[in-house]
């Protein structure tokens, strides 16, 4: 037997909810994170942090968490994605990152948020459901790939930023904005257009 887990202690219900279920399905499975770490390509204290309620895990390691322990890879991703959904809006109004309107994107931080905006308005739609509307269209959007952009893992591309915006809904017609805001974040911050008006004018 492993030492009792502390209390599950955070504002973000859906957060407390994830490291619920999770907790449960390792106990349920009676291995412990050592054993857990030994099946997964992550550590204990990875997959212990992953459990405690502290901070939403990366979507890769709730996963193989879940599966690893006999749980529904799927009901972890929907868990995963209400706890990611949730966790600005606990945070209060000075912890949250103004997001700039698509046509006023300079970077890719920028560009970063007005996705991830975009993404929360939609209602926070799975990956499975985002790639599936994406495929109606001949395009892809890889749920790995997903993850790991939404977790700043990495830069995305030109395409996915087109088929990322039309899964979540934006018209055809304003669809090339979000292709000239990944243009504008592409270029060396020297050679980006000077936009009047935007953070004070400066």
């Amino acid at each position: 037997m492993g030492r009792r887990e502390n209390l599950i202690d955070t504002p973000n219900k859906s957060l407390a909810l994830l490291a619920s279920w999770l907790r449960t399905t390792r106990r349920e499975a009676g291995i412990t994170y050592e054993q857990l770490a030994q099946r997964t390509p992550f550590s204990a204290a990875t997959l212990a942090r992953a459990a405690s309620g502290q901070s939403v895990p990366k979507l890769e390691v709730a996963v193989a968490f879940a599966e690893e322990c006999g749980g529904d890879a799927s009901t972890a991703e929907y868990l995963w994605t209400r706890a990611f959904r949730d966790r600005v809006q606990v945070s209060g109004g000075r912890g949250q990152t103004r997001t700039v309107h698509i046509s006023f994107v300079r970077d890719f931080s920028e560009l970063h948020e007005a996705m991830l905006y975009l993404y929360r308005r939609e209602g926070a739609p799975s990956y499975r459901e985002l790639d599936s509307r994406a495929r109606s269209r001949g395009e892809r959007i890889p749920r790995s790939t997903l993850g790991r952009f939404l977790n700043r893992a990495n830069v995305p591309s030109r395409g996915f930023v087109i088929a990322f915006s039309r899964a979540c809904g934006v018209p055809d017609g304003e669809v090339e904005m979000w292709g000239q805001a990944w243009d504008r974040a592409k270029l060396p911050r020297r050679a980006r257009p000077r936009i009047i008006g935007v953070d004070g004018g400066r």
